[in-house]
């Protein structure tokens, strides 16, 4: 026995054998489980086969952002067996296309809402805010808006906690690395500071080629404010920034176009779609994980087993629904759905969320009208060639980021722009309510209308994720997001739409006649000034579907989920590697670092189970 890891090391050759004893094991283990089923009397071959056919190294639950890469690193191992479990289905080429708002296309979205408060979210619809995640192979990476942000030095330095060595592999020098690992940069101005960037990985990264005339209206109005262009990826505290995304010959690339559709036909690698994992079966007596339960359609399920490891990678909100009702949580939350507690840890705390606010848009007076007949055209010019305006995301290209305060040489918030059309026979720019200014009902690339969002990177409010109270099981998860809780958050907020509204005193917005859009702010519309601002930001909050915290990684079970090696606290073979995981949110968006969080995971594993000279740890 490896006295430091707690695992037996086997030979090669005695690797073979512990695999057979294993599969024995667990076909002795179901039938005294299913006595009906597989009895003496009653067992087949087929049935064996069956079983032999559910056993595997790794279980992978979710193939989302994270999911598909480590799905790809663990499978290059021959001699591993890897499932992958998503309860969507495969992606779509229509998803592909850069101008398409996949964001809003419910079928592929996991459509959680938080729950209502007196402090944000006051005019969406019933008091809350909508959180959307992908629900499709790929997960996020199919849905969000393709942004490459890595966050800052200082995000990850702060993960770091002196008292624990481990942490120290978590500091951003240690991380560079990482990001590179997934990283091929197809722009050479770009890939000139090769600490930061390179080349030969699987997710090509670069800006599109497309630049309309606003785009350099607004670059040019954000250049007269004070800020300059840089590579935000670089550790820069204030730019404005034309951004790289995550395409290729101007076509998204999310990480199940990357890592996973080229590595399907690897023969020990099993990817099931439209499939819900219901259970995590743990053995209480050895507090080790055995395998899960998944749903194959209504009311049947199958069990699937790993003899090394289980990975969690269904993000902030899934992680912990399927985690409390395979008991390990908060023992009192627990204990409130009659779930016995197999291990008592803080999972669904610590919920953090990046958010924003509606009702700051800009009018274009000149804006083209867009005809039926053009769209079409359109569409056809981008399967033809990928060329044309859906090849691009119009003003959704260009961002600033800005530092308010001197705590840190870092950027506090991010003003972000999305274009939207109005179709102004109807509405006239005139008195539109913010649901209608936000609505999404044309490509990005088309729009007479430009939404700017003040997003505030490093929120302080934090809430907690819980089951479902009438349905634990089939419900959504109960999200406390707290937003705008923390009084410094809705300050923050505030402060950067000051800034904000100081672009129409800029000669480049009034050359172009861009003018505050006339929205109606009912109720806030009878206020003036920062009370008005501070009245809109409670009533039209918006998340950023950026969830992060709820499994946060820390050195011990009393504040944190796992450890720094993404191992549960308390628990065997049980191991998360998503956003769920991050202590904290980093200055940009979690695509990025949600790549990294999975290369870094897929190296830890294989340094966990590979030995140099070839042979296995075996649980």
């Amino acid at each position: 026995m490896d006295k430091k890891s707690g695992h037996y090391i086997y030979s090669n050759k005695s690797y073979d054998v512990s695999r057979e004893w294993f599969s024995l094991t667990l076909l002795m283990v179901f039938a005294s489980c299913s006595a009906d089923l597989f009895s003496k009397a009653t067992r087949t071959k087929a049935d064996e086969r069956d079983l032999r056919n559910s056993v595997f190294d790794f279980i992978i639950v979710g193939g989302g952002t994270a999911g598909c890469i480590i799905a790809n690193r663990l499978s290059a191992v021959h001699d591993w067996k890897v499932l992958v479990l998503e309860a969507g289905d495969e992606e779509n080429i229509d998803y592909q296309i850069p101008g398409v708002p996949t964001k809003d296309y419910r079928p592929i979205l996991w459509n959680y809402r938080t729950e209502k408060n007196g402090f944000s979210c006051l005019s969406r619809p019933g008091g809350s805010c909508e959180v959307r995640t992908g629900k499709v192979l790929g997960g996020s990476s199919v849905t969000n808006d393709m942004k490459y942000t890595r966050g800052h030095k200082i995000d990850y330095d702060g993960w770091h906690n002196s008292g624990a060595m481990e942490s120290l592999e978590w500091k951003f020098s240690n991380l560079i690395d990482m990001f590179k690992a997934s990283e091929d940069n197809g722009d050479y101005d770009t890939l000139i500071n090769s600490f930061f960037h390179t080349r030969g990985g699987e997710m090509r990264v670069q800006r599109f080629k497309h630049v309309d005339r606003y785009m350099e209206v607004f670059e040019a109005a954000f250049s007269e404010m004070g800020l300059r262009t840089h590579d935000l990826n670089t550790n820069i505290a204030e730019a404005v920034v034309n951004h790289q995304f995550t395409i290729s010959n101007n076509t998204r690339v999310s990480t199940n176009s990357a890592f996973l559709k080229p590595v399907k036909h690897r023969k020990n690698l099993t990817v099931l779609t439209g499939v819900t994992v219901t259970k995590i079966m743990i053995n209480t007596q050895e507090k080790s994980v055995d395998g899960v339960m998944y749903e194959i359609e209504k009311g049947k399920e199958r069990p699937a087993y790993a003899k090394r490891e289980t990975i969690l990678t269904g993000g902030a909100i899934n992680n912990v629904k399927l985690l409390h009702l395979s008991g390990i949580g908060p023992k009192l939350d627990l204990k409130k759905h009659n779930i016995t507690t197999i291990v008592d840890l803080p999972v669904g705390l610590n919920y953090q969320d990046q958010v924003t606010t509606g009702g700051l848009s800009f009018a274009i007076a000149d804006a083209a009208s867009v005809s039926e007949n053009q769209i079409i055209n359109d569409f056809k010019t981008w399967f033809q060639n990928r060329s044309g305006p859906l090849a691009s995301k119009g003003i959704g290209q260009i961002s600033a980021f800005i530092q308010l305060y001197e705590n840190f040489n870092a950027p506090d918030i991010e003003l972000s722009l999305e274009g939207n059309f109005i179709r102004s026979d109807k509405f006239m720019l005139t008195n539109i309510s913010v649901n209608v200014a936000e609505e999404t009902t044309m490509p990005l690339s088309y729009y007479n209308l430009v939404n700017l969002y003040p997003i505030l990177l490093r929120p302080k409010s934090k809430g907690k994720v819980t089951l479902n109270k009438r349905n634990p099981k089939l419900g959504r998860p109960v999200i406390q997001a707290n937003f705008l809780k923390e009084s410094e958050d809705l300050d923050t907020l505030v402060d950067s739409i000051d800034i904000a509204l100081q672009l129409l005193d800029t000669k480049e917005m009034k050359r172009a006649e861009i003018k505050l859009a006339s929205i109606d702010l009912f109720p806030c519309d009878r206020l003036r000034n920062r009370d008005q601002w501070n009245c809109i930001a409670r009533h039209y909050t918006k998340a950023m579907s950026n969830p992060i915290g709820t499994c946060r990684m820390g050195g011990n079970s009393t504040d944190s989920v796992v450890d720094f090696k993404l191992r549960v606290h308390g628990i065997d073979g049980l191991r998360i590697a998503d956003a769920s995981v991050m202590p904290s949110h980093v200055r940009g968006n979690i695509y990025a670092p949600t790549m990294m969080i999975a290369e870094k995971a897929s190296r830890m594993i294989l340094k966990d189970w590979k030995e140099n000279i070839g042979s296995y740890n075996n649980r």
